[in-house]
């Protein structure tokens, strides 16, 4: 076999080798102590357990599918060359968890020094963001502090909803947090407001359609593209009439006119393309399955005449975005759905200890940690190929995944033996217990019990 193929190049290894160390040695300089200061979760000067070798270790078990507290505390312990009992871990818990980590998720991946090739309709732009969010489905008991969609009817569901903020272009994590079901995308638009600076592109869903966050946007000089939302209204900027979207529709081609949006009257560049007929009945059998699923009526004539095209919102000017530069550049959010389907189908994510609130806190964002770097480490990968080659995130998530233990062992310095021996010396056998026997116990006593 050549080990030397394309698919196993010797210079992408040692590039995915140096990335692992170098995110060791950046946890030293993004001021974890302050930063878990600011959150709440730390209190007072730390004595056994600094906040670099805390995240360190929770970085080492990432890949792992069961993180409970006990397995948790001893990797921590290790990172930190010392001993720590799972009890002390649960009081630490008892503080602000979310926070700190979620913060030391986008300081610990921020921006690369080389930010990827985005091409001439993207270049005037500082960053690419792109916010976007995932649901888990959680256990019941937990559906107090992660209330699912259907509480409101009576039922007694839980969802857990991650909202992501990143920046496409320089492979830097902005912003996550984490929240119930029932704080939804409309509630979430005006997270971006603390992320995006004058001079940004910002790419969302039409579920982030908010006509006073665009207004916002538009006055600090922010970039937006986002697909239009049935029933939004739109005004003619010439009389201050209501423009009616559908019948100009029907007598165009294609358009691209200025409109000015909600009752803030934003004003927007709304383009609209046509679609073919086949992508526009599948469009209208998705959202007829999607209504009955959630038992709510089907979308209206109008609605289903509307999808016939693609809608896009912007206020980038037509000098810089010509209408087919809308599609080639929305089409860049797919890769946040690309990401979402890399954690949950590779990288372990729903592998979630929900014991607690606190728990599946510290089990999610652990698992974000390393569900980020695993991206991170994908765009360096990129950054360096010369060839042609391009690295697949699916891919080379799943076999990230497959090789947790290199991984892990990596990340503390030990070799992949001496890392399995650490795990089996601490967590491969029996609790002594008093009042319970083991199998081997009864199996070695069976003949005395008669």
């Amino acid at each position: 076999m050549n080990v030397n193929s394309k698919t196993s190049s010797p210079r992408f290894f040692n590039a995915l080798a140096q990335q692992l160390p170098a995110a060791v040695a950046k946890l030293h300089h993004i001021e974890a102590e302050a930063l878990a200061r600011r959150s709440g979760f730390l209190r007072r000067t730390p004595r056994k357990i600094l906040m670099p070798d805390f995240l360190k270790g929770l970085l080492a078990l990432a890949p792992e599918t069961n993180l409970s507290l006990e397995r948790t505390a001893s990797v921590i312990g290790l990172a930190a060359q010392t001993t720590y009992s799972k009890q002390a871990l649960g009081q630490r818990l008892s503080h602000q968890i979310q926070p700190f980590l979620a913060s030391a998720i986008t300081r610990l991946l921020g921006q690369l020094s080389s930010a990827v090739d985005t091409g001439q309709w993207l270049g005037s732009f500082s960053r690419v963001l792109v916010q976007d969010s995932t649901v888990e489905k959680l256990p019941k008991h937990l559906a107090r502090c992660f209330p699912g969609g259907g509480n409101q009817h009576g039922g007694d569901y839980a969802n857990l909803k991650i909202q992501w903020i990143c920046d496409l272009k320089n492979s830097a994590v902005e912003q996550v947090s984490l929240s119930g079901f029932t704080r939804n995308d409309q509630a979430a638009a005006p997270d971006i407001l603390e992320v995006a600076r004058p001079g940004d592109l910002v790419l969302r869903d039409l579920g982030y359609l908010v006509s006073g966050v665009l207004a916002r946007m538009v006055d600090r000089g922010i970039f937006f593209l986002t697909r239009h939302r049935h029933c939004v209204n739109f005004h003619d900027p010439r009389t201050g009439q209501p423009f009616d979207l559908l019948a100009r529709l029907r007598t165009s081609r294609a358009l691209d006119l200025t409109l000015l949006l909600g009752p803030e009257r934003v004003p927007v560049r709304l383009v609209a393309l046509p679609v073919p007929e086949e992508v526009a009945n599948l469009r209208r059998h998705r959202a007829k399955t999607s209504a009955q699923r959630r038992h709510r009526s089907p979308p209206g004539k109008d609605h289903f005449c509307l999808m016939s095209w693609n809608l896009f919102l912007t206020n980038v000017p037509a000098s810089l975005w010509p209408p087919k530069a809308m599609v080639a550049v929305y089409r860049l959010r797919w890769r946040i759905e690309i990401v979402f389907k890399t954690w949950k189908s590779h990288l372990g994510l729903r592998h979630l200890n929900c014991r607690t609130a606190a728990l599946l806190e510290l089990s999610v964002l652990t698992k974000l940690l390393f569900c980020a770097l695993v991206c991170q480490i994908c765009d360096v990968l990129e950054l360096r190929s010369t060839n042609g080659d391009h690295v697949r995130l699916l891919r080379l998530g799943r076999l990230l995944g497959q090789c947790a233990c290199w991984f892990s062992a990596l990340l503390l310095g030990l070799s992949v033996s001496q890392w399995l021996e650490f795990s089996l010396a601490h967590h491969a056998f029996y609790d002594r217990r008093k009042d319970r026997q083991n199998y081997y116990q009864l199996l070695t006593n069976v003949g005395t019990l008669a």
